[in-house]
């Protein structure tokens, strides 16, 4: 890195001199020496950025590899509302034309490009957000980001120094991306395989509790059952209608934890996974417009054939959406989203704009018997889980507090 910002130097310092870009890189090049954080590294170019050209917007798109989609990461001018829904493909025209020519696009400059060559959806986004210049940000020969840049704060054409400027900058912040990126990934494999060895290990412990448990307690429901029978004092009768009230609660308890160890107990079948989103969504349409959220689809097939067992699927879809409903009591938006993935998979994306979930509380959400609900067993998520991983999937979870939660699920496309 340091050869490379010698050269830099020197090049601004011949092109650019009144950007002073001695002192500009220096102060880079030590924050990126010590930054790890993606969103910190995010930030610090989109303000560097910022200090040297009076820019009005920027937008910073990372290549989230959950979604196979670059997503937005940061952005400085818009308000979350303008911007939290924008994505592009890998295989889309913008990305595809910064990836060849591995060179900015000057929307003005190029109007060719804008007219001739991105598609409908694309030319729509740029003018709806006044974007003039989309740099690739490019590590190890592959693109990493998009940094989207509005018009400057006097509306004036940009010049060749600040375009060079930004140019010279966007290999050392994708260098930097890209090792974060890489830090994320490897923290992220380590607690997967954390987590995964740790729900085996429950769900052994679990089956066994489970079936030495549910002998004795047949015998204390019958016991209680024949009581009840024999009982004419009313005082006495309620207490043991409520007692195996008790043991009924602890049966279904049981009957889960079962259902969370069972990962081989599956019936596959070919099903259709639309068909089964829409059956779900059906169920729980009133309970929706009860509460006032908006269910959103965007399934862009009329049919989609996996190899499943379609109970199973059904009791993993209405558990997340019962879980997004309970997050938004006061309405909001249900989204369920299909996209084909690379490598013969599917992604189900289910979102909601509830109240969320703390940062400290999400890496156990899919512990057993972990809830924030009051009377929730915290089974719920433990067994679409299991589920998800029987149908030799992987399921994630992405949530921020008051901004509402969306789960990922990856299944084998195919049958």
């Amino acid at each position: 890195m340091h050869k490379a910002f010698l050269t830099l130097r020197y090049k601004f310092s011949k092109k650019i001199p009144e950007i002073h870009p001695w002192q500009f890189f220096k102060e880079l090049e030590n924050s990126l020496n010590i930054i790890e954080d993606l969103d910190q590294i995010a930030l610090n170019f989109l303000g560097k950025i910022r200090e040297i050209i009076p820019v009005t917007k920027q937008i910073l798109f990372i290549y989230d590899q959950d979604l196979e989609k670059f997503r937005v990461n940061n952005f400085l001018g818009f308000d979350q509302s303008e911007v939290k829904n924008i994505l592009f493909l890998r295989n889309e025209s913008l990305v595809k034309w910064l990836k060849v020519n591995e060179s900015y696009l000057y929307v003005k400059k190029y109007p060719w490009v804008l007219n001739n060559y991105l598609i409908k959806k694309e030319k729509e986004i740029l003018k709806s957000l006044g974007i003039e210049l989309c740099f690739p940000l490019i590590s190890m020969n592959r693109l990493i980001g998009i940094i989207f840049i509005g018009p400057k704060k006097d509306n004036r054409a940009f010049l060749e120094r600040e375009l060079s400027f930004i140019s010279f900058l966007t290999p050392q912040i994708g260098m930097a991306l890209e090792n974060a990126i890489l830090f994320k990934e490897q923290r992220e494999i380590f607690r997967r395989m954390s987590r995964a060895n740790k729900l085996a290990a429950v769900g052994e412990l679990a089956a066994g509790a489970a079936h030495e448990m549910r002998n004795p307690l047949t015998a204390i429901k019958s016991s209680i059952q024949y009581l009840t029978t024999k009982r004419q004092n009313t005082q006495e009768k309620n207490l043991l209608l409520s007692a195996l009230k008790e043991t009924e609660r602890i049966e279904e308890i049981l009957s889960a934890l079962l259902s969370f160890s069972r990962h081989s107990d599956i019936k596959m079948s070919k099903c259709n996974l639309l068909e089964t989103l829409e059956n779900c969504l059906e169920l729980i349409s009133f309970q929706a417009k009860k509460q006032k959220v908006k269910l959103s689809r965007n399934l862009p097939f009329s049919s989609l054939f996996i190899k499943a067992d379609n109970t199973k699927l059904k009791q993993l879809f209405l558990n997340l959406f019962l879980n997004s409903l309970q997050a938004m009591k006061d309405g909001g938006e249900l989204k369920v989203e299909v996209t084909l993935l690379e490598n013969q998979r599917v992604l189900i994306i289910i979102s909601d704009t509830g109240e969320g979930i703390s940062k400290e509380n999400l890496d156990k959400i899919f512990d057993p018997f972990f809830t924030t609900k009051k009377g929730g067993t915290g089974l719920g998520l433990s067994i679409c889980y299991g589920i998800v991983k029987s149908h030799q999937g992987e399921m994630e979870v992405k949530s921020k507090l008051n901004y509402g939660t969306t789960a990922l699920v990856k299944l084998p496309f195919g049958y």
